[in-house]
């Protein structure tokens, strides 16, 4: 009995410790998934975001702030004007680009930047005092001209706030100016932000961002399929099963089957086509190539248990790479793809598959981290492939997606009409409740997916 006591308390020691180091293998697997996730979304979005970046910069707007992750508390540099940093929360990513406010420019503007300039600093409750204004408006005059860039905000937000003049030609931070003429002044500041921009130059950079998603996916899917290569079935035999009716017919692992009854076989999916029309038990002439000598030997087709002809051969494996006319065209289609995937989405014959088979980021996570585990050309590919998803989602005209941007300024070119941000604030509104509804179908489904079905 005492020995039975002791064979069950080193069971359970055992149990105990089988299941400790399945708790651990699970957690480093959900670490691992939330590394690659963060990585590759990461360097996508930088990606994105540069491209906005680089057109804006190119263009002469002021950019004010350049954040990986999600708005909050940040780390980072300031240089040229622009700070750099990581947000606290590193999903996603912006650019503050000057003058993208939207709606009728603010007519307070001049007065209030001349107030600031004159004093070198000013809080919200001086501001409305020497312009004539209401608190909210003039702190709504001040908090735009941040976003220009043409006054610094403070750090810290509150009822003191203190805006200060900027360091620019040869004066400091804070220090006052002298100020001829307000509209004059304003007018310059504006020439540096997006509303100065012309319609083409406002596309440009919208599209940018998107634009360098899809050049960054072509980019790795050239490299996938012109450097690296594709690993593809070889007619190069790559094993023989013992007993089947090739080994009998003296076929060897190494063997290049040429062709079968004649027909050439110059890749393993016309040798399975060729081998799919055979009859069990029909004898045929297999041409294979051995150390650089063609030879032929009969065999006696076989059947498997399904009744199928059988020959009990393995394709061997071998790198195939594209010339890169013909990767360009591949790029091309899986771009083509990515968009018909989405267009399908507002089919209504057609949505609901498309939904079955889409992801949320858990799913994409969960893919990133099979994907890197698997070798560097499958994480290559599905970076490539999230990425021109990116910039497909991107480019729906949904604000507030690029898309969206993009439709707007065409409604502005068209009418001659600003289209009020009241308007855009209720669409924009909407759009991600119905993006978060979207989001909680495909969470529940990429759980079901991925955890509960193993």
């Amino acid at each position: 009995m005492a020995r039975a006591a002791r064979g069950n308390r080193r069971a359970l020691s055992c149990a105990r410790v089988r299941h400790s180091s399945e708790g651990i293998v699970r957690l480093v697997n959900i670490l691992a998934i939330i590394f690659w996730f963060i990585v590759i979304i990461g360097v996508l979005t930088l990606v994105h975001e540069l491209g906005h970046f680089i057109a804006a910069r190119a263009f002469g707007v002021r950019v004010t702030e350049f954040m990986i992750g999600m708005p909050g508390p940040n780390i980072g540099f300031e240089r040229n004007g622009c700070r750099y940093g990581v947000t606290c929360i590193p999903l996603g990513g912006y650019n503050r680009i000057a003058g993208m406010e939207g709606d009728v420019e603010n007519p307070n503007l001049a007065k209030v930047l001349a107030y600031v300039y004159r004093h070198g600093t000013a809080d919200v409750s001086h501001v409305a005092l020497g312009c004539d204004l209401d608190a909210e408006s003039a702190e709504l005059a001040l908090v735009i001209l941040d976003g220009w860039g043409s006054i610094i905000a403070p750090k810290k937000h509150g009822p003191d706030d203190v805006y200060s003049a900027p360091a620019r030609d040869g004066f400091e931070l804070g220090q006052a100016r002298e100020v001829d003429d307000p509209q004059a002044l304003l007018d310059e500041e504006r020439s540096h932000t997006y509303r100065a921009l012309s319609f083409p130059k406002r596309l440009v950079t919208l599209f940018a961002g998107p634009f360098m998603n899809v050049l960054l996916a072509f980019i790795l899917l050239i490299v996938i399929f012109c450097g690296i290569g594709l690993t593809v079935a070889s007619t190069t035999l790559g094993d023989v099963v013992e007993g089947s009716p090739a080994q009998e017919a003296g076929l060897q692992a190494g063997d290049t089957i040429v062709a079968i009854d004649g027909t050439d076989v110059p890749d393993w999916q016309t040798l399975s086509t060729v081998i799919a029309g055979l009859a069990p038990g029909e004898a045929i002439d297999v041409a294979y190539e051995r150390n650089g000598q063609t030879t032929s030997t009969t065999l006696i087709v076989g059947m498997d248990e399904n009744g199928s002809p059988r020959l009990g051969i393995y394709a061997g494996q071998e790198q195939y790479r594209l010339p890169v006319l013909e990767a360009l065209g591949a790029s091309w289609e899986y771009l083509v793809l990515t968009v018909q995937g989405y267009l399908n989405l507002f089919n209504p014959a057609t949505a609901g598959e498309t939904l079955s088979q889409s992801t949320s980021v858990v799913g994409i996570a969960v893919m990133s981290e099979r994907a890197a585990s698997a070798g560097i050309v499958p994480l290559l590919f599905i970076i490539a492939i999230v990425s021109l998803s990116l910039a497909v989602v991107n480019l729906l005209p949904l604000p507030p997606l690029d898309g969206g941007r993009i439709l707007i300024e065409v409604i502005q070119r068209v009418t001659h009409r600003a289209v009020p941000a009241r308007v855009v604030n209720v669409i924009t509104f909407i759009v991600i409740a119905l993006l978060l509804v979207l989001f909680v179908f495909l969470l529940r489904q990429d759980i079901v997916n991925f955890f509960l079905k193993g």
